[in-house]
């Protein structure tokens, strides 16, 4: 029998009357704010918008790799923040893709190339292009990361493209216990062994008894001045920010 083909709905935001939430099989999966791109709603991905606005300076134009796509919610934000960026998205879902593209439309004059095709594939294509300064991995399918996050393979070829200054940034969404955020920390570590790694979420979620989202971002080159007391200061609260040894002992303190 033939799976069932997600159903993908736009919800009408109760907080707003600008908002939209995407939802797929009744999950919601992104918002966008369509008078405002840089009101980001959901706390991971305002999270990722402090850690954007971390790489160098205000205003800046930056070239950006999104791996996943969902309502293009960050894409739209970087254009809105930073003009003239370049940014490169690659979903697996062309479906989804055309219905949010039908619904909210990307803003007139964004550099934004949307691609359809398996973020595991792209990669490897992309090894020519310029670098990126940001690549943002945000990849799940009702719920689920396809199991080559957790690779090496797969880190590394997303590390491949950073350039000097770049980032990698990944949403980890995660059961109680952090065993997800572990597998990924440990692939970034073994594909880039002297990368920074910060890791920022709810202090719940860090702790291990809470499922929800947390952020792991690798630095080969060091991480942004200050980026650890951007994320700790501007929240969402309660926010919890880990580096060096602290995060080595949440990470590993336990095995």
């Amino acid at each position: 029998m033939a799976p069932t083909p997600p159903r993908i709905e736009f919800e009408t935001d109760i907080f707003s009357s600008t908002g939209l939430t995407l939802l797929v099989d009744g999950t919601a999966q992104s918002h966008v704010d369509a008078a405002d791109p840089t009101h980001l709603f959901f706390e991971y991905v305002r999270r990722i918008g402090h850690v954007i606005d971390a790489v160098g300076l205000p205003g800046e134009p930056l070239r950006a790799l999104h791996l996943g796509g969902g309502a293009l919610t960050l894409p739209r934000y970087l254009a809105a923040t930073r003009p003239d960026s370049v940014q490169h998205v690659v979903d697996i879902d062309g479906e989804l893709v055309d219905r949010v593209l039908a619904r909210l439309p990307l803003p007139a004059g964004a550099d934004i190339v949307v691609q359809i095709g398996d973020a595991a594939s792209v990669i490897g294509e992309l090894g020519d292009a310029t670098p990126f300064d940001l690549v943002i991995v945000d990849l799940y399918q009702r719920l689920q990361a396809p199991g080559f996050v957790e690779t090496r393979e797969f880190m590394a070829g997303c590390l491949a493209l950073l350039s000097d200054r770049g980032l990698l940034v990944v949403n980890v969404a995660d059961a109680a216990g952090l065993g997800r955020l572990r597998a990924q920390a440990r692939a970034v570590a073994r594909a880039a062994p002297s990368a920074e790694l910060l890791v920022t979420g709810d202090a719940t979620v860090l702790a291990g008894t809470e499922e929800g989202n947390t952020v792991l971002v690798a630095a080969p080159s060091g991480l942004p001045a200050g980026l650890a007391g951007r994320l700790a200061a501007h929240g969402p609260h309660p926010a919890e920010v880990l580096t060096a040894e602290r995060l080595d002992f949440v990470l590993w303190g336990a095995c």
